[in-house]
């Protein structure tokens, strides 16, 4: 698999069109495709902190949402910007699913990553998670 996501244009927001392997991919490249548009210097983000965090939801459309959301926090909040994403496990169980995850990254410096983007959430407008020809995909539309 080569492309991991691809940003669209979407009126006043932004949004990129995701794609995995697996679900933990899908996951994986939905956060490097954020941090994309967050950080212009993305590759220049060090991989020197370990955040990790568990998360349940009741659905993967939800899960996908809040897993990304929680990251904006990190950093919009505790100014931390990530780099490597791993999902260590995603359960699928009756009417409840969850990720445990480890994000890898570093503080946000601005003279070494510049200016960053504000996305202020992970919206539900267009989400839906499919799987065609064995490729998981969904397009995840940014509040900016």
């Amino acid at each position: 698999m080569e492309k991991k996501f691809k940003i669209i244009e979407h009126t006043a927001d932004v949004g990129i069109k995701v794609f995995g392997k697996t679900l933990e991919e899908l996951f994986e490249n939905a956060a490097v495709g954020m941090y994309n548009i967050i950080c212009s210097n993305f590759e220049h983000i060090a991989q020197d902190i370990i955040y990790s965090n568990t998360i349940s939801e009741y659905d993967l459309e939800t899960l996908l949402i809040s897993f990304l959301n929680d990251l904006l926090f990190q950093t919009f909040t505790n100014k931390l910007l990530f780099s490597k994403f791993l999902i260590k496990s995603l359960k699928i169980e009756n009417q409840f699913c969850s990720i445990s995850f480890e994000c890898y990254g570093e503080k946000y410096q601005k003279e070494k990553h510049g200016v960053l983007t504000e996305l202020k959430s992970a919206t539900f407008h267009q989400i839906n998670i499919e799987k065609i020809n064995n490729v998981f995909l969904t397009t995840i539309i940014f509040d900016t």
